[in-house]
């Protein structure tokens, strides 16, 4: 039986024999690889090693801080989604609202209010509008946008239900 050592080095210096590079999946003579078993037995594969090892702990390193800020971002994501809920019902007794807060209509899904303008001081709406809070950099979603686009193509249409007994 062959030792370790002396199987390596039949294989290196067998011409015939090719190896496949892991990275890039090309060819190559086993005659210039550094094979090497156990310990490496070349300063340039000790390199190698110290330089994938570093990577690797930098890697680690880097992965641990990320999971912090994703668990800091998600804290900080909750808190803004629970205080804009509680802004958005409050909204209309706010101070800079533009709506008179006696005119507004809660809806909260998928939009926070419908404004029959002008109703409280005029006895009559002068314009219907539909408002969504947003706070923070919070977008409409996708409900919302088609809402807001069937308002401004005109898509709107008044229904009378008569319920029958």
């Amino acid at each position: 039986m062959l030792s370790q050592a002396t199987l390596l080095k039949e294989i290196v210096a067998n011409k015939k024999l090719y190896g496949e590079c892991p990275s890039c999946g090309e060819g190559f003579p086993l005659t210039k690889a550094q094979l090497f078993f156990g310990k490496p037995s070349t300063t340039l594969a000790l390199e190698a090693i110290e330089k994938l090892s570093r990577k690797l702990e930098e890697g680690f390193a880097d992965l641990e801080q990320k999971k912090l800020l994703a668990k800091q971002r998600s804290k900080r994501g909750v808190l803004d989604v629970n205080v804009g809920k509680v802004l958005e019902k409050i909204a209309p007794a706010l101070p800079g609202f533009s709506f008179d807060c006696h005119d507004c209509r809660a809806l909260s899904e998928p939009i926070d209010y419908i404004v029959f303008d002008g109703l409280t001081k005029n006895g009559r709406v002068d314009y219907l509008r539909l408002i969504d809070i947003k706070t923070g950099e919070s977008q409409l979603n996708t409900h919302q946008r088609q809402i807001r686009d069937a308002v401004s193509e005109g898509r709107v249409e008044w229904n009378t239900y008569n319920k029958v007994i």
